[in-house]
C-alpha cells in the first residue's frame, strides 16, 4: 500500500493542480474603476491601431483602465508595452505611474515597460481580462499614480478622460412575500 506521506502529498499536489487549471473569473462592469490593470489583445482596441489585423496583435499586453465602462462597455485605457509602434505617440516610462503601488507592495510594470499616453484606446469589457496572480503586475494602481497618469493622459492627447459613472451592482431586495406585514 502507499503511505501516508505519498498520498498526502498526491492530494496536494492534485489540489494546487486544479487551482491553477481554473479559469480566471470573466471582467463585469463593477470590476473595472480608474487605475484598474487588466490585460488586453491591441487587435481588441478601438479605434484599431494600423497594423492589428486579426493575424496580428494577438498577445496580450496591459492596459489601465482610466475611466468606467459607458453604457454600451467600452473602457477607456491607457497601453503598457516595451515596444510601441509610431503611431502610438508619445510614451511615459511605466516607473513614473506605479511608484506608490509598488512601494505598497501591489507589483509594479517591468523595467522598460512604457504607457502610451497621447493615443489612449477602447478596448470592450468582454475583451478584458485579469492580470494572474504571478505576473508580478498590480490589479490596480495606487490611487495617486492613477491621479498623475489619467492627467498626463489628458496633457498629452488633449481630451478629456470619460467621465461615465461607476456602475454599481444594486444591492440585494427582500421578496415581497419575505417582507413583515
Amino acid at each position: 500500500m502507499f503511505s501516508m506521506r505519498i498520498i498526502s502529498l498526491a492530494v496536494v499536489l492534485l489540489g494546487s493542480l486544479a487551482v491553477n487549471a481554473a479559469p480566471m473569473p470573466a471582467v463585469k462592469a463593477n470590476h473595472v474603476h480608474p487605475g484598474s490593470v487588466f490585460v488586453a489583445k491591441p487587435v481588441h482596441f478601438d479605434p484599431p491601431h494600423p497594423g492589428h489585423s486579426a493575424s496580428t496583435g494577438a498577445r496580450n499586453h496591459p492596459v489601465i483602465a482610466l475611466g468606467h465602462p459607458d453604457h454600451d462597455g467600452w473602457v477607456p485605457v491607457a497601453a503598457v508595452s516595451h515596444n510601441h509602434p509610431a503611431h502610438m505617440g508619445e510614451t511615459h516610462e511605466a516607473h513614473h505611474y506605479d511608484g506608490h503601488t509598488h512601494a505598497d507592495g501591489h507589483g509594479s510594470f517591468s523595467a522598460g515597460s512604457h504607457i502610451a499616453v497621447q493615443k489612449p484606446t477602447h478596448v470592450h469589457i468582454d475583451d478584458l481580462h485579469h492580470v494572474s496572480a504571478d505576473s508580478n503586475l498590480p490589479a490596480r494602481l495606487h490611487p495617486t499614480d492613477t491621479n498623475n497618469l489619467v492627467n498626463a493622459v489628458h496633457q498629452s492627447s488633449g481630451n478629456p478622460i470619460s467621465t461615465n459613472p461607476r456602475i454599481v451592482t444594486p444591492p440585494p431586495t427582500t421578496p415581497p412575500w419575505r417582507k413583515g406585514n
